[in-house]
């Protein structure tokens, strides 16, 4: 988790200060996933991860993953990387009996999500100091 948090941080909080390490608060638990794409040189270039967690709406049918922390290297952009390791958490998530994938989503980012099949729910919203933001999910076989 440690070697996600310089991307997660300079593409996702960079207005933070230099000296804040930018720590979820569940990187530390033991059922956070992290994914990742690396170069040939091992070079960290997008990352995300997933913990198990509920979405906020009524889906008691499945396990619900909570994807968080969701960043690619402004370098390689629009290229397919972040769509790739999203679909390596996809991939695991079937293979782990499927659920539920939700995240807050980036409006800048719906694209992304929508590529991968996931849906909007409910209004977006202003995260401060971060932009507008909606929910986004998907059902996992």
């Amino acid at each position: 988790m440690e070697r996600t948090r310089a991307l997660r941080k300079a593409v996702l909080r960079p207005h933070l200060p230099a000296d804040d390490p930018f720590i979820m608060p569940d990187d530390h638990l033991p059922t956070t996933i992290a994914f990742g794409a690396v170069t040939d040189d091992d070079e960290l270039i997008a990352v995300a991860r997933i913990t198990p967690e509920a979405p906020p709406f009524d889906r008691d049918l499945a396990p619900g993953w909570r994807l968080r922390g969701m960043a690619t290297s402004t370098e390689v952009r629009n290229q397919g990387v972040g769509s790739a390791v999203l679909a390596g958490v996809i991939a695991h998530i079937a293979a782990s009996g499927g659920g539920i994938l939700w995240c807050n989503a980036r409006v800048t980012a719906l694209g992304l999500y929508e590529r991968a099949g996931m849906e909007r729910w409910g209004e977006v919203w202003e995260e401060p100091d971060i932009g507008p933001h909606v929910i986004m999910w998907r059902c996992i076989a």
